[in-house]
Order: C-alpha cells, then sequence, then structure tokens
C-alpha cells in the first residue's frame, strides 16, 4: 500500500486536501471519485513533488479572485463546440478542455462543472453557478442548445458573438488612445505654463515697472487666476465626478444618465449604434439557437450596458406576451428606425434572424466607421488647441519684450 496525497474538488465545488492509502494512484482517483472528489492533482506522499503540494494548493486557491478574459472564453467554447461535433460527449469535452486552457481561473471552474455534470447537473446549470465567468447569454444559449440538441452548434455561434464583440471593444480602445494622449499632453503643457513659464516671465516683466500690453497682461492675469482658484475648480470637479458616480448607482440615477449620454453629439450616436449591434447580434443568434422572441428580449435586456435600451426591452417582451408583434414592440425613441422597419420585414418574410444578423453587422460597420471619424477629427483640433494656446503665450510675451524694447 502507498500513500498519496491529494487536491480535489467536492460536489459544492470547493477544495479539498488529504491523504489516502492504496495500490496506485489511479486506484486513489476511483476511491476519491466514488465519494464525490474531482482529483485536481495526486502524488505519492514520499516524492519530492508532495513537498510543494501545500504551496500549489495555495496558488489554486488564488485562481478564485482571477478573471478570465474574453479571448479565454472564446478559445474554450471554440474547442468545446469542436469536440462535440467529433462525437464527444459533454463530461468527456470538458475534461479534455481542462488540459487545454491557459486561464488557472477557467480550469478551476471546469474543474467544478465536471463535479457538478457527474453528480447528475446539465451544462447549463454548472454554468449557471459561475455568473461571474460566464455571461448570461451563454447560459441560456445552453439552455437552448440542450434542449434542441444542438449544443456543438450553440457553442461555435457563442464564440463568435464573443469574439465579435472583444473585437469591437479592442478596436473602440485602440482607436482612443492616440487622441487621450494628445489630451493629456494639452493639459501637461497648460500646467507647465500656468505653473512655471508665465509666473517666471511675468515676475521679469513687472519689475521693470512699466505698463504691458494687453495680451501679456490677460495672459498673467489668467496665470494668477488659475494658480489662485486652480485647486478649488479642481476639487469642485472630483465632487462632480463623485456624485455622479453615485447618481449613477442608483436605478433611477442610471437611467436618467444613460438617457442624457444617448443625446450627447457624436458620442450618444456611437453608443446608440454599439448598442444596436449588440442587441442585433444576440438576438439573431438566440432565435437560430431556438430561444422565444421573449427570451431573447428578456436575456438582450440584461446584455445591454445602457439603462434606457434595456428598459425598452424588458417592457417589448412584456408586450410580446399580449400579442404584439417584435417590430411594433420595440417602437421607441433609443432604439432607430431601421431596426424596426427591418424587424417587420423579417417577421413578415419568416427570415427575422438572417435579417437581425444583417442589421448588426451594418451598425458595426458604422460604429467603427464612427469611432475613425471621430478619431480623426480629435487629432488635428487638439493639436491646434495646443498650438493655439503655445502660440498665443509666445505672441504675448515678444510683444511684450518688443515694447520694452521700444521704450527704453
Amino acid at each position: 500500500m502507498a500513500k498519496f496525497k491529494y487536491i480535489a474538488l467536492d460536489n459544492d465545488g470547493k477544495e479539498r486536501k488529504g491523504s489516502i492509502q492504496t495500490l496506485d494512484a489511479n486506484m486513489a482517483i476511483a476511491t476519491l471519485k466514488q465519494q464525490g472528489l474531482f482529483v485536481v492533482k495526486i502524488n505519492d506522499a514520499d516524492s519530492p513533488d508532495s513537498k510543494g503540494l501545500r504551496k500549489e494548493f495555495d496558488l489554486s486557491s488564488l485562481n478564485k479572485y482571477r478573471s478570465v478574459s474574453k479571448t479565454q472564453l472564446v478559445f474554450f467554447f471554440k474547442q468545446l463546440s469542436f469536440m462535440l461535433r467529433a462525437g464527444l460527449p459533454v463530461l468527456q469535452a470538458l475534461q479534455l478542455s481542462q488540459t487545454q486552457v491557459s486561464s488557472g481561473r477557467l480550469k478551476l471552474v471546469i474543474g467544478e462543472m465536471i463535479a457538478d455534470i457527474e453528480n447528475g447537473s446539465q451544462l447549463s446549470k454548472a454554468m449557471e453557478k459561475h455568473s461571474d465567468v460566464f455571461p448570461v447569454i451563454a447560459v441560456n444559449l445552453m439552455v437552448a442548445g440542450e434542449n434542441t440538441g444542438s449544443l456543438d452548434a450553440v457553442a461555435n455561434r457563442l464564440a463568435t458573438h464573443l469574439e465579435k464583440k472583444a473585437a469591437l471593444k479592442s478596436q473602440t480602445i485602440n482607436a482612443m488612445i492616440y487622441p487621450s494622449v494628445v489630451i493629456l499632453v494639452a493639459i501637461g503643457v497648460v500646467i507647465f505654463l500656468v505653473v512655471k513659464i508665465i509666473p517666471t516671465f511675468a515676475k521679469f516683466l513687472l519689475g521693470r515697472g512699466k505698463k504691458l500690453p494687453s495680451s501679456t497682461q490677460f495672459l498673467i492675469d489668467a496665470s494668477d487666476f488659475a494658480l489662485k482658484y486652480g485647486l478649488f475648480f479642481l476639487a469642485g470637479f472630483i465632487l462632480a465626478i463623485v456624485m455622479l458616480v453615485l447618481a449613477y448607482n442608483t436605478p433611477q440615477g442610471r437611467l436618467t444618465l444613460d438617457t442624457i449620454i444617448l443625446k450627447i453629439p457624436v458620442i450618444g450616436k456611437l453608443l446608440s449604434h454599439a448598442a444596436m449591434a449588440e442587441l442585433n447580434w444576440s438576438l439573431s443568434m438566440m432565435l437560430r439557437s431556438g430561444l422565444t422572441a421573449y427570451d431573447g428580449l428578456k436575456i438582450c435586456g440584461k446584455v445591454i450596458s445602457n439603462r434606457l435600451i434595456s428598459t425598452k426591452l424588458y417592457r417589448a417582451a412584456d408586450q410580446i406576451l399580449t400579442g404584439r408583434d417584435l417590430a411594433s414592440s420595440l417602437k421607441h425613441r433609443a432604439i432607430p428606425e431601421l431596426v424596426t422597419q427591418m424587424t417587420a420585414v423579417g417577421e413578415k418574410t419568416g427570415t427575422l434572424d438572417s435579417v437581425l444578423q444583417e442589421v448588426g453587422a451594418f451598425y458595426e460597420e458604422q460604429l467603427q466607421t464612427g469611432v475613425k471619424r471621430m478619431s480623426a477629427m480629435i487629432e488635428p483640433a487638439l493639436i491646434l488647441i495646443i498650438g493655439g494656446i503655445v502660440g498665443f503665450v509666445y505672441y504675448a510675451f515678444f510683444q511684450a519684450m518688443f515694447s520694452l524694447v521700444s521704450k527704453g
């Protein structure tokens, strides 16, 4: 008989460690499995590796607090789709996935899902326990896939959806990096001029005891005002941000702010395009996977971040229960007329899922174009602003120097 130390997950997904005496490691794993434990790691108690078991256990515990990226989820669902399409059962597919994923958190979650499925749970139920890892749309799509027997197709659609969403977010962030850097540089330049350059020149010029040109005097007065009251303005700005954050965390406050945001020129339109792209993508995918329009709208209400739009989606779902069609239920000032018109066409022709997919692709293209256009407009505008500020400073002080020389 040999003694083995192990790390395992119980039926509740909690980590367990201990030791067991059996003939070999395979028998130890089988014995622990009969006890309702899924073995994560097992070592001979007398081997050098067993000395590091405690440390590895502690590291695996930290995985609970790590996040799972969209890229890792895309890889997981693509891999799951491939293995299910190849004919592997769900349990075996998850066991293979656990050996392939690189994320420690996702590896731990898959282990807990395996334990749940071994105890008779469905895949969707096992995923539902990890709402911080799997989005609500993923869980509901898996329910539809289980009901229709098309888990492989659903997993593939979900991977494509998450991949599109991640790519769109990445493109938006990358497009805004340069303008953000330029804005920070502009703020830095202004602060440097106000705090260091202008006061130094002002001290020199005022020491001459002569009247300064109006442009120079205006610059000095503006610098003095900023130095005296700048901290008060900064404190007021920070206080306003804090109040907005607190208001945004309340249901009514978030609804009000989200309504205002959609009315902001350029930015509001881009956010509306992003919401419409996600709404049409998601709804198309869910209808294609076997979910009803009612369920799809309820799920989209949870997925869409803008509270004004999500509230309308919840109401539209309730209106469908009263017998209204999807197109008329979606009519709202926050939802473009194009969406409702194309939805009506899809309902009449019986191709609603395909039509919504096309509409989603249209708004994705509009969003990408809008982001690039805004980025292209912001860059020269900021450069002109910085150049204008620096140019005015040079003009004011050169005018002062020429004035002093001419009077000297």
